[in-house]
Parts: C-alpha cells; structure tokens; sequence
C-alpha cells in the first residue's frame, strides 16, 4: 500500500480539557465566599462530586447545569455545637485535606470517610499542628475525625511535604478573626500548586502575601 502525505499547514481549535486542580480551588473558594458564583466549563469527575458532596455538608448549595456549576456560599457563617457533619472525600486526596481545616473553621470539625486507599494516606503535618493548637483527632480505619476550633497565629509546617496541606490552610486561615502566618521550615517544592491556590484566593478578595 501506498501513502501520499501533502505538506500543509495545520489549522483548526484546539480545546484544552477542563483543570480539575483549578476547579477543586474555585469550588472551594466559591462555597466560602458572600453571594452567588458560576464555575464554567467543569469536569465533573468523581473528585469534583467528592468535593460538591463536601461542601454541601457545610452548607453551601451547590447546583450543576451541564459544565457549569451554580454556588452560594458560606459568606462567613460558622456553626457550633452539635453533630459534626459527615464527609465523604471518595478517593479524593485534595477533597480530605483541603477540608479538614476548613471543616474546624467552619463547623468546628468534622467526621471523615473515603474509600479506596485515601484513609491511608498520611496527615501528620496536620496532626503536629492540631497538637500545638489543641485540637483533637483520632482515626479509626476509614474514618477521621477532627474537632475543635482554630485561632488565629503562626502555623508551621515543612514546605517539602504536598502542597495540599498549605493549600488547606490557605482556605481555612481567612476564615479566623484575625491575621495569620504560614511559616514553612523547609523550601517550598511544590511552588506552582501554591501559587494557584493564591490565585483563587485573590480573585475572591482574599490577601496572601508570600515572602
């Protein structure tokens, strides 16, 4: 068989597919923010309903129509007192440990579940901090529970462990009436994810001021 190719110059659109990294963190953002947001061109993925699911429980009202999802958020309310609310993270590793400080934030803490191997995955970074700030959590096979309330202050934490803990608690620290500082005790490695979570942050009116 014979193939003739012609040389030609390539022409056409060229969509790229939707981030789910980005849209975990507009999500996130949106659900916590005062009023009604749109989210465009979303993937719905299991770790975006793993996330929806989440933020739900919180109390944001969370509506989907086609790729788009419709948010009312939180505008700032916190509750206390009660049961905490059940989270099902799914597989979700960004799900689990954006949340679980934003679950103390906003409700005081929370009762984690996934599936898979998530539940294995480790969260000593935040459980060095729940121990410095007088937090509680335990866990028992595939169910994490956190309560308690943070304050305002200094967290430490290392800066080469996944930037999904940083992440967190750049969602959660706002939230806190007062300012706050993350103080990394190793060089940040994972730089880029950081610096998407702050662009999140900003475009929803919050200051983060890296040094």
């Amino acid at each position: 068989m014979n193939v003739t190719i012609t040389p030609t110059l390539l022409h056409g659109a060229v969509v790229p597919p939707p981030s789910k990294s980005q849209a975990h963190r507009l999500l996130l953002a949106a659900a916590l923010a005062h009023g009604a947001s749109t989210l465009s061109n979303v993937a719905f993925s299991q770790d975006i309903q793993a996330t929806v699911r989440c933020l739900e429980a919180l109390g944001a009202d969370v509506r989907r129509e086609g790729d788009c999802l419709s948010v009312t958020g939180l505008g700032g309310k916190t509750a206390s007192g009660g049961e905490l609310p059940r989270l099902d993270c799914g597989e979700s590793g960004s799900t689990l440990r954006f949340l679980i400080p934003v679950a103390l934030a906003v409700r005081g803490g929370g009762v984690f579940t996934g599936r898979g191997r998530l539940m294995e995955r480790p969260q000593e970074p935040y459980f060095a901090i729940f121990r410095e700030k007088g937090v509680s959590y335990g866990q028992k096979g595939d169910t994490l529970t956190v309560s308690g309330r943070l304050a305002p202050g200094v967290y430490t934490l290392p800066g080469n462990v996944s930037s999904q803990f940083i992440t967190g608690l750049l969602y959660a620290l706002p939230l806190l009436p007062g300012d706050s500082e993350i103080r990394l005790t190793t060089p940040l490695e994972s730089r880029g994810y950081v610096d998407m979570t702050m662009d999140a942050l900003k475009e929803f009116g919050v200051a983060v001021k890296y040094d």
